[in-house]
């Protein structure tokens, strides 16, 4: 199952929306462009989460996308955050993927879980379950997938014009 989410919406009754939509049957032709990518192993630790934001940081200015860099760190924190809550110590790494290609960066977080990602309720004054909805919100697509140790979350940003 492949999913992707977009769509905005007002913040109402303290509840994020989250919409999911198939993927277009047919994925578009791009031209040939250098594609970069790297990937890095994090243990299922609270302190991943803050290894995964310096990894992204670090990559980003390396690439010269200096613009991407603080939505990237936010969007790749709450997916390694979620991972870390729903996947034991034991469970084995997470595993986190960072591509440029195609004028996007496209970033994946991949774990041994089985828990899909799904907007929370968060009330008003509640200090969880806005993570999803702000992947939501600020990503250009994001979904998730099986993948052969568990389960694949993404998301894209589209590349600054200057970058592409």
């Amino acid at each position: 199952m492949f999913a992707t989410s977009r769509r905005t919406v007002p913040w109402t009754s303290g509840v994020p929306l989250c919409m999911h939509r198939p993927p277009a049957r047919r994925q578009p032709r791009h031209p040939e462009e250098p594609r970069l990518s790297r990937t890095v192993s994090l243990p299922a630790a609270e302190r991943s989460v803050a290894d995964a934001r310096r990894f992204s940081r670090a990559l980003l200015t390396e690439w010269g996308l200096e613009e991407l860099v603080d939505d990237a760190a936010l969007l790749l924190s709450e997916l390694v955050t979620n991972a870390v809550v729903h996947v034991p110590d034991t469970a084995g790494d997470i595993e986190l993927a960072l591509t440029r290609a195609h004028g996007h960066l496209v970033v994946q977080v991949t774990d041994t879980g089985g828990h899909l990602p799904r907007c929370g309720q968060a009330g008003p004054d509640s200090e969880n379950g806005r993570g999803m909805w702000l992947v939501e919100q600020i990503a250009a697509l994001w979904g998730h997938h099986p993948s052969v140790k568990g389960k694949t979350v993404w998301f894209t940003l589209a590349l600054p014009s200057a970058a592409r």
